[in-house]
């Protein structure tokens, strides 16, 4: 297979096992306090990926070194990402959370763009335009419906509901930032491994933190076995999805990752139409059926492209 098809399967697993963590497991996560899961499944990512970049690939992490300042960027946006997603969730519908981000991920790669990052340029393509027109459209409705109060789930009022979408389309704008340096570092020579372990040095100590302030306190402390577990399932289901993005960093170009990305609603759309235990608001739905036409036309617009189609 050619490195565009490697990358296009790296970041559809992704999506799948994204969507199965979001619609089967989240009651799993929330059974214990979740910076201290986050602490430990991102602890062992960086300690374990980093000490294996150390023995098989120092090289790697010498480079790193170098380039300190791309390592740090990658550091503070993986870090914004996660704890404006997960403040988000806290606030608003998590299903508007996950479409906006997901849907500023493409659409802040198309920004980066704009402001001249080189990683961000790709080909102008009509139907991937199209696609991010929709996306953005499906944003700004869903954005309208959870401040007017239309949404499934607002904690509490139209302020707090403005400040959810807020966040979840920064936390995806630092999502698209956070892809574009990782493709910048592997310019530089330092492989998904090694970036892997690094970027997320950040978030693992403001986890840490968290978890020691009691942010997220459970009333009931989780017993060991169940933290192992948990853990576990963590490594699995969250840990390695994003690998997975990382390893299609220096196959396909940084547009095609966000436009794949950008499928998760999708994904999870269709696993609770099968699971049936999620039922969607009205409006919450319109939103979710603009929102994933145009990322299955985007999708489409950026991975027509003549590596693919030789490869046929």
């Amino acid at each position: 297979m050619s490195h565009t098809h490697i990358g296009l399967i790296c970041c559809l697993s992704f999506v799948t096992l994204e969507a199965f963590q979001a619609v089967y497991l989240g009651a799993v996560f929330q059974e214990v306090d979740s910076f201290l899961v986050g602490t430990w499944v991102f602890g062992i990512s960086v300690v374990g990926c980093t000490l294996a970049t150390a023995v098989f690939r120092p090289a790697e992490l010498a480079a790193s070194f170098r380039a300190w300042r791309i390592v740090a960027a990658l550091n503070l946006f993986a870090a914004l990402t996660w704890t404006t997603y997960f403040i988000a969730v806290q606030l608003i519908e998590p299903a508007v959370v996950f479409t906006i981000f997901s849907g500023m991920v493409p659409l802040g790669t198309v920004m980066a763009g704009w402001l001249g990052l080189q990683e961000a340029r790709s080909a102008k393509r009509r139907l991937v335009r199209i696609g991010n027109a929709l996306i953005l459209l499906s944003i700004v409705s869903l954005a309208a419906i959870t401040v007017f109060g239309f949404s499934g789930f607002v904690r509490g009022g139209w302020l707090a509901a403005l400040t959810g979408v807020c966040l979840s389309a920064l936390s995806g704008g630092c999502t698209a930032f956070v892809i574009l340096y990782s493709v910048r570092l592997n310019g530089r020579g330092v492989g998904p491994l090694a970036q892997f372990g690094l970027r997320f040095v950040l978030y693992t100590l403001l986890a840490l933190m968290a978890f020691l302030i009691g942010v997220d306190d459970k009333d009931v402390a989780t017993p060991a076995g169940d933290l192992v577990r948990i853990v576990v399932i963590g490594l699995a289901v969250i840990a390695f999805p994003l690998y997975l993005v990382q390893k299609a960093v220096p196959l396909i170009p940084a547009s095609m990752i966000a436009a794949v990305t950008a499928l998760g609603p999708a994904m999870v759309f269709v696993m609770q139409l099968f699971d049936g235990r999620v039922y969607y608001s009205a409006a919450t739905l319109g939103g979710l059926v603009i929102y994933i036409t145009g990322a299955l036309i985007a999708v489409c617009g950026a991975t027509k492209s003549p590596v693919v189609a030789s490869t046929r």
